[in-house]
């Protein structure tokens, strides 16, 4: 009766393990799109805090006046805030989002002015998870 009881026990707690980790992975996919929204509301409005807390150790950025490379966490935020003092944003608008995958990623159309002269760029940024949190591994502005 004791071994019936103890593997009872043991099979529900199994039983909410795995439904916890279930739901953890069911809320990867939701913590990338809160991600890419503030992105998105960052980048449209020129304001890189929004979303600065967020990049990995080690960043691909790669710009339209010819920045690209690796950069640190620290110098991607000086990087992409001069951009977007350059080429201030007029709207930011992600079209095309894949959360359900190991890396998930966005594109989408930014519209800024520079020098005086209304343009348009396509945005690319891609994620990649690093100790169980979302962090931005990329962004491409071409």
């Amino acid at each position: 009766m004791k071994t019936i009881l103890t593997r009872n026990i043991l099979l529900q707690l199994s039983l909410l393990i795995w439904a916890a980790s279930i739901g953890a992975q069911d809320m990867k996919p939701k913590e990338a799109v809160k991600l890419f929204v503030k992105i998105e509301d960052g980048i449209g409005s020129g304001s890189v805090d929004k979303f600065s807390n967020y990049f990995s150790q080690r960043n691909y950025l790669s710009f339209t006046n010819g920045a690209a490379g690796y950069y640190s966490a620290n110098q991607s935020y000086y990087v992409i805030k001069d951009f977007l003092s350059v080429n201030q944003p007029i709207s930011f608008k992600i079209t095309n989002m894949v959360t359900e995958t190991a890396t998930p990623f966005a594109a989408g159309t930014l519209k800024y002015i520079s020098k005086g002269i209304r343009t348009t760029a396509t945005v690319f940024i891609s994620l990649q998870l690093i100790d169980n949190q979302w962090r931005i591994s990329q962004i491409t502005i071409n």
